[in-house]
């Protein structure tokens, strides 16, 4: 199972993301660098733990649409790969991205227009290298309200999760934000095994919430190919012995 840190990128500075509510967030301090400046945080836990793959969260691109754009170069530069949540609406968004090697693109629930523009995505980028992402709020679809989105009547997650499929979707993100920074785990335990079961094939991400080892073993235990990690990473709750046996 991969541990993928996470990077909450806003205002150019790596945030402590917490339950989804985004006006409170405040630059991250962590016990591995007294830095929050993204590059800083991103050398350290490699140096920390071994991992050089990351999730980033674009809130400036997110909220704004302004992506962060030589932020990504000085990563890839630097060594690092990562799947990149720069909320895309419509594939348009990502041509200035095409010809970055190493990121892996992130089409969100909460941003996305509609299933036409994640199939547009799968095909322009592959599904190798397009993540769906199943974002919630407290258990609920959180969804973009554009004008005949299809995704938006959906209120049952495993309706949303069928049809990204439905799309060419090989890898899924379940995240709820409501649980993100919480410590009182992901929220998506149910929804990640059922999905297991239906889709063994699917690769599945999950995240928001990890509280210690143990919460990372229940993950693997569901079936979770992957899990994104945040504050536990920053705060000593996760250590390196931890990262080495489970990664």
């Amino acid at each position: 199972m991969k541990i993928i840190p996470v990077l909450d990128i806003l205002n150019q500075t790596v945030v402590r993301g917490v339950a989804g509510e985004r006006d409170t967030y405040r630059p991250l301090q962590s016990e591995l660098t007294r830095s929050s400046e993204p590059l800083d945080l991103a050398r350290a836990i490699r140096d920390e733990f071994g991992l050089s793959e990351f999730y980033v969260a674009d809130l400036d691109a997110i909220l704004y649409r302004r992506q962060n754009q030589e932020l990504y170069q000085r990563l890839l530069a630097d060594g690092f790969t990562f799947l990149l949540d720069c909320g895309l609406r419509t594939p348009a968004d990502s041509e200035l991205l095409k010809d970055l090697v190493g990121i892996t693109i992130v089409a969100g629930l909460e941003t996305l227009a509609g299933a036409a523009e994640l199939n547009a995505l799968v095909r322009q980028w592959g599904p190798e290298r397009t993540v769906f992402s199943l974002d919630l709020k407290q258990g609920q679809p959180l969804v973009n309200s554009a004008a005949g989105n299809p995704f938006s009547p959906l209120d049952d997650p495993l309706d949303v999760a069928d049809l990204a499929r439905a799309q060419g979707i090989a890898q899924m993100i379940l995240l709820d934000l409501a649980q993100v920074g919480t410590g009182q785990g992901t929220g998506t335990e149910a929804l990640c095994k059922t999905l297991r079961t239906q889709y063994p094939e699917l690769t599945l991400i999950t995240g928001g919430g990890i509280r210690n080892a143990e919460e990372l073993q229940a993950q693997a235990a569901l079936g979770a190919d992957g899990v994104l990690v945040a504050s536990a990473l920053h705060d000593g709750r996760i250590g390196r012995d931890t990262v080495l046996s489970l990664s």
